[in-house]
């Protein structure tokens, strides 16, 4: 097991990385509207709120799959695995 899948602060630090990730587009934005040609750079630029919206979810996804392997333990502890997968 990994430490990470024990730590009680995963949903303050889930949360927290929301809130960053919500407030990275007004900033973005307001750091374009100051541009006059959008430029490769301008665009690429958008990589840094996206990466940190997606950050989000991600980070969800993989309690999920814990989640997931915390279920298929349960079933074979209870021995209904071979029902579930044999019939």
């Amino acid at each position: 097991m990994h430490e990470s899948e024990n730590d009680p602060s995963r949903p303050i630090k889930l949360g927290l990385m929301a809130v960053v990730a919500f407030m990275s587009w007004p900033i973005w934005l307001a750091v374009i509207s100051g541009v006059h040609h959008l430029t490769y750079g301008v665009w690429a630029s958008i990589l840094i709120p996206i990466a940190a919206t997606l950050c989000v979810p991600l980070l969800a996804i993989h309690a999920a799959h814990r989640l997931y392997h915390q279920v298929e333990r349960a079933e074979h502890a209870l021995h209904i695995d071979s029902l579930i997968h044999h019939h």
